[in-house]
């Protein structure tokens, strides 16, 4: 069977029809796109109304059950465990935890698997639409990839918003775990696109009119915007963004704001694509200025540490909506004032308008109306300027900085605190305690009965010193918090993850003796974490409880972690999973 698409002539009428059929696809393929997102709201409609029928969750967290002692082994819950209804619960808890997991394949991370055939299935009825209806019509083909291709940039671009993100909002998530449907949707655009350019060179090509077009506004438009779109592709990767994600963000912020005009002009057709695209970049900057917090701010050093913690003095109507969202996190920006290089056209000024640095929100001192962040020096911009605020070449013992938030699918979290739940393990590494700690304090201070624990790996004893237990106990006097201290732990035959003195994810050494004698935590030193054997011991401890598990850290930890919770996850246990990330 050969290429069924020629080179047509058509009269003005066929032209003007295969306009409109244009037109009708690309709404389709736009329309289309909001399918998932009803049919998910639907099912939580659905959800929520068989609960309120059958009066699940009223007043679930109205007075907290003390739990005992001894876990619960209920009969009960291994009857409805091994009903017919268990079973089928069981088993689609395995399947989703399957979908969720990471596919590796040549040594290479292809993403979570729900992510590749959510990607797979929408190329293919985006290819279909690309192909219905068009006959033998050769630019037909070529002008439907187009179309399809840029219809999805609303969509796209709604997807990357952080405070107005429909998507978030409709699926119960955060702009955070939304954003990798965004890297899907953006390559599958690229793809779609790059056939469109291509369909077009061959065109000319195979008509003798490559000169002739390559001097014409629209096509060299094309050529540009192609341009655009491999700059776009390939600064996106990830060997660039290790590299510099400053790249990365900026070329990825330029190439939106300058795509959508470009599209106008190479093909009107196609404005209510990129004019929504546009309006909706817009209205989210605009809502997160007016979220934007001015914060006095004083920054120091933590002795013996590459750390620096920020402390920082917010208006008291907005401690509130911080303090009732422990796990968020903030975006974090430097004005012009507070800047190290005062000059406004210099590059080290300049490129502080394209940084917003993530930090999770260590503690919140709804008293003195008090945020505490943490951060590691590393050999970006943003760090660099708040060790430089620290060391004492700023001149005022405080500065303003501007804080963007609280952002972060916390703030969706079911109750940790409430029954729903048997037990909770919060796993940390270095920094990535600025997460789980609020969490652990929260959920203790909500209901002291519950059976939480946290695990936490750290390089010195600075690295676990920044906890303030002021109105709080210090982790150093709470058994249910293990340390661990790995040094130069490296990792063994069995292992799948290194954590040494050197490690930039992990960071780890030894507390002094005294600390160590007064503590009642539970202290290992230069030992990393045996994941596997903290995994079985919660689920061992009863047979039926549910289980709450939260990890921010390393990938590799990540990782590991999932992989041994997975297991218990095929023997049919309930799981409710979390991985902090803040990795593109």
């Amino acid at each position: 069977m050969g290429w069924p698409w020629e080179f047509v002539d058509l009269d003005d009428a066929q032209k003007l029809a295969r306009r409109h059929t244009l037109d009708r696809y690309g709404l389709i393929a736009q329309l289309s796109a909001l399918v998932p997102v009803a049919l998910f709201l639907l099912y939580r409609l659905v959800a929520w109304s068989v609960a309120r029928l059958s009066g699940a969750g009223r007043g679930s967290y109205a007075a907290v059950p003390e739990i005992p002692d001894v876990p619960p082994n209920s009969p009960t819950l291994k009857r409805e465990r091994l009903s017919p209804v268990g079973s089928w619960s069981a088993s689609a808890r395995k399947v989703a935890w399957w979908f969720g997991d990471d596919v590796v394949f040549l040594g290479w991370n292809w993403g979570p698997r729900d992510q590749i055939i959510a990607a797979v299935a929408w190329s293919g009825w985006l290819l279909g639409l690309c192909v219905v209806g068009t006959g033998k019509d050769y630019l037909h083909l070529t002008r439907r990839f187009g179309i399809v291709g840029v219809s999805q940039f609303p969509v796209q671009y709604l997807m990357s918003l952080k405070s107005l993100n429909p998507f978030a909002l409709a699926f119960n998530s955060s702009h955070e775990e939304v954003n990798r449907w965004h890297r899907a949707l953006g390559r599958i655009i690229y793809v779609f696109v790059g056939l469109h350019a291509t369909f077009y060179f061959n065109f000319y090509y195979q008509n003798s009119l490559l000169s002739e077009k390559l001097t014409s506004l629209v096509p060299i438009l094309g050529v540009i915007l192609m341009g655009a779109f491999h700059l776009l592709y390939w600064t996106s990767l990830s060997i660039v963004r290790q590299y510099s994600y400053r790249i990365f963000f900026i070329t990825h912020l330029i190439v939106a704001l300058a795509v959508p005009p470009l599209i106008y002009i190479h093909a009107d057709h196609a404005s209510p694509y990129v004019w929504e695209a546009l309006l909706v970049f817009i209205v989210d900057i605009a809502k997160r200025k007016f979220d934007t917090t001015v914060a006095e701010v004083k920054v120091e050093l933590i002795p013996d540490t590459d750390l620096v913690k920020i402390v920082g003095s917010i208006p008291p109507g907005n401690v509130e909506r911080f303090a009732k969202n422990p796990g968020t996190h903030i975006y974090l920006s430097v004005p012009a004032a507070s800047r190290p290089n005062k000059n406004p056209i210099a590059a080290a000024h300049l490129v502080f308008e394209f940084s917003f640095n993530p930090f999770s929100i260590a503690a919140v001192n709804e008293n003195d109306g008090e945020l505490t962040l943490i951060a590691r020096k590393h050999n970006g911009p943003m760090t660099r300027a708040l060790a430089g605020l620290a060391d004492g070449t700023n001149t005022s013992p405080k500065v303003k900085l501007l804080f963007d938030g609280p952002h972060g699918c916390a703030k969706r979290f079911p109750n940790l605190a409430s029954s729903e739940f048997d037990r909770i393990l919060l796993v940390a590494g270095g920094v990535g305690a600025t997460f789980t700690l609020p969490l652990y304090r929260w959920i203790l201070a909500e209901n002291p009965a519950a059976r939480v624990q946290m695990v936490w790996t750290v390089r010195n004893t600075g690295d676990a010193s920044w906890p303030d237990s002021k109105g709080a106990e210090s982790i150093l006097d709470d058994e249910n918090v293990q340390l661990y201290l790995t040094g130069n732990a490296r990792k063994d035959a069995g292992g799948s993850f290194e954590l040494s003195s050197d490690s930039e994810d992990v960071e780890l050494a030894s507390l002094n003796e005294s600390q160590t004698q007064a503590a009642r935590v539970s202290i290992y030193r230069e030992k990393r974490p045996d994941l596997k054997k903290i995994v079985d011991g919660v689920f061992r401890q009863g047979s039926e409880d549910s289980v709450a598990i939260l990890v921010c850290g390393p990938e590799a930890m990540a990782r590991e972690l999932r992989a041994h919770v997975g297991d218990w996850v095929g023997k049919g246990r309930s799981v409710w999973w979390h991985n902090e990330s803040f990795t593109w």
